[in-house]
């Protein structure tokens, strides 16, 4: 272990962090609705503590109960609410890290026009939801002022070590006040930069009054907004040292505006590691204290190398930590291969389904269930086959190994990683290889038996001597029976993500599909072109990417539109005609013909493969990830985390109530 000054305690006013690592604040939908904190969120934060996080940030916790953030929001409104929040303190102190909630007011991002309350923000405008918000008068302010206060208090009495005031992104109350693209005020309030920090230099003081001097102001900025009118870093670093003086005692550094560029607050695929690392440089030469950065800082090195060259006091993780509670521990021992990283992807950590929106995480399926998903030792030790090295037959082979079976896993080609392999082609998506290369090496650490470029047959299976065989065969390209391919050499997005297609893809071009699969090939093509390219993408259903976060659209369909692919809509292939350069739509109930493509490429999907699972008689089987159901990775990963769990402790095991828990 190399001796890291990131691993060394900081001080924040007159509190001692045992390390220089800060767990960003994040809402996570597992909060309750009566404004306390739930068993499951405490469960998941002492994870964090346990690991190793010198210092948590509990995101959003409200100053009034009557305005909540979320459906399920955190407060410290009222007295009624120490009691408990004591308790789940003591409970993150007993387990090594210090606690700091992020007092903040929603106001604007209230939702509380959903009972009949119009949001209040600095002026009046429409909100990120599309709701009129209220300019607040004078007296409202300084009654808000004081609750930011009474909070304060109320956390130093819950046994807080300090608190977190929320002044980035243009976004909640005091966003608004101190950002120009929201603040239109001509009053003691707002008209230049100084009236706008009038806000949150008066919420620092009341602060101050009423927790005390000595209880610590962690303050989060956007060291430049990125929006032309908005505040730039030039404003920040004037500030920065104003804010010092009214008693702040360290500082976070984010960027970018939520409504107008949310995917610069949490880059993902678009955008480069450290986004924010820039500004926090330049902070740190003006502040008098500890000054940490946020923002895609997805590697504990890029971290530990930060804090090296003295860059910035210390660093935020949010989604890192997400993926693996024990990251900073990790790091701290040099164990950075048994991290499990973080790709920064924009999946269900921040885009979570309609019928239960809580965040999961595509590479962590433990996330949110850290006590329900224990490994623990099977009950009773089986020889388990997996068939397919994609992501749910390694974590599959991963646990039940921890768990004591003996695992043999069967791959057909020559590399491990599934669907992965391909998903990382695009540019921008290198990352998820760092997936792969993790599962790679755990399971080469749990002692399975890997065979590749090898063909898993009944009898071979039968021959190992099997007693549960666990099909995570994935899935193949569906192509549509369309009138006329049988006129054409098929190719599908596989085919070029993989490279199959020998000569460079130019001319106009046909991309059949506009899910995530089909802008991923067309945004290869472009990419690799060697000469001129003009793409049309069709897609049945109303919209480009439907499921895609906005953090990875927005870039992507600028990109899209920059480069002149055209998209369309509510469109249906019918027919391909003239020997393959043209085709037949369906669009908007109307037949339309396109011609003059050089290729036409099928992104339409997939479909399952799994027919070895008929042939095994007498063998304990289950079907799980595409091979029983195509879809994200997050939803292979953890059918095979959920069945790897059971196998040895329950009997005749059902995959598909396996999978659907």
């Amino acid at each position: 272990m190399d001796n890291f000054k990131l691993y060394t305690p900081i001080n924040i006013g007159n509190v001692e962090i045992k390390n220089r690592v800060l767990m960003a604040p994040m809402s996570l939908g597992y909060e309750e609705k009566d404004g306390n904190v739930s068993s499951r969120l405490q469960d998941f934060w002492i994870e964090r503590a346990k690991g190793g996080v010198g210092l948590i940030v509990v995101d959003a916790v409200t100053v009034d109960s009557s305005v909540p953030y979320l459906g399920f929001t955190i407060s410290l409104g009222e007295d009624k609410f120490i009691p408990k929040f004591k308790s789940f303190v003591d409970e993150i102190h007993a387990n090594g890290s210090k606690l700091f909630p992020q007092i903040t007011h929603p106001g604007p991002e209230s939702i509380s026009w959903m009972f009949g309350k119009t949001p209040v923000a600095s002026s009046n405008y429409i909100n990120s939801l599309g709701k009129s918000v209220r300019e607040l008068k004078v007296e409202e302010i300084e009654a808000i002022i004081e609750q930011y206060g009474d909070a304060a208090r109320r956390a130093k009495e819950s046994g807080c070590d300090g608190v977190e005031f929320h002044c980035a992104h243009a976004y909640m109350l005091a966003g608004s006040f101190l950002s120009p693209l929201r603040n239109k005020r001509t009053d003691c309030y707002g008209g230049n930069l100084d009236g706008r920090a009038k806000f949150a230099f008066d919420v620092i003081k009341n602060i101050k009054k009423k927790a005390g001097d000595d209880f610590p102001i962690l303050m989060r900025i956007s060291g430049d907004e990125r929006v032309l009118g908005g505040n730039t870093l030039n404003d920040m670093l004037y500030l920065v040292p104003k804010f010092v003086e009214a008693g702040v005692d360290a500082f976070e550094i984010s960027g970018g505006t939520q409504y107008e560029l949310c995917w610069k607050i949490i880059p993902c695929h678009y955008e480069s590691p450290g986004v924010n690392i820039k500004e926090a440089e330049a902070i740190k030469k003006v502040s008098k204290v500890p000054v940490f950065v946020v923002g895609k800082i997805n590697d504990i090195k890029l971290g530990e190398s930060l804090v090296e060259r003295d860059v910035v006091d210390g660093v935020v993780f949010g989604r890192p930590l997400l993926a693996d509670p024990e990251l900073v521990n990790k790091g701290f021992e040099g164990r950075y291969e048994d991290i499990r990283p973080c790709a920064s992807c924009g999946g269900p950590c921040i885009t979570r389904e309609r019928s239960n929106p809580v965040a999961k995480c595509a590479i962590n399926p433990e996330l949110g269930r850290e006590k329900e998903m224990a490994i623990t030792e099977a009950k009773i030790k089986k020889n388990v086959v997996i068939v397919g090295g994609g992501p749910a037959g390694l974590e599959t082979a991963r646990i039940a190994a921890k768990r004591g079976h003996k695992v043999t896993l069967i791959e057909k080609s020559d590399r491990l990683g599934g669907q992965i392999n391909l998903a990382a082609i695009p540019p921008h998506k290198q990352d998820l290889t760092r997936w792969v290369k993790y599962l790679k090496v755990q399971v080469e650490k749990s002692n399975v038996d890997v065979k590749l470029n090898t063909e898993a047959t009944a009898e071979y299976i039968k021959e190992l001597n099997a007693d549960v065989c666990i099909i995570s065969t994935g899935s193949t390209p569906f192509v549509p029976k369309v009138k006329g391919i049988e006129n054409i050499d098929v190719i599908t997005g596989s085919d070029v993500l993989s490279a199959k297609v020998k000569d460079a893809i130019h001319g106009k071009v046909l991309v059949v599909g506009g899910s995530l699969v089909g802008c991923e090939v067309t945004e290869t093509i472009l990419h690799n072109a060697v000469g001129p390219v003009q793409i049309h993408m069709i897609e049945m259903l109303g919209e480009i990417a439907p499921n895609l976060c906005p953090n990875n659209k927005v870039p992507l369909m600028k990109m899209l539109n920059e480069k002149g692919v055209v998209m369309s809509t509510n469109t249906k292939l019918l027919e391909i005609t003239e020997g393959g350069t043209g085709v037949i739509v369906e669009k908007d109930g109307k037949e339309e013909v396109l011609s003059g493509f050089s290729k036409i490429i099928f992104c339409c999907g997939a479909k399952s493969v799994n027919n070895l699972a008929d042939e095994l008689k007498d063998i304990e089987v289950h079907i799980i990830g595409d091979a029983n159901k195509p879809g994200q990775v997050h939803h292979a990963i953890e059918a095979g985390a959920i069945l790897a769990r059971k196998i040895g402790d329950v009997e005749n095991l059902d995959s598909e109530k396996v999978i659907a828990n």
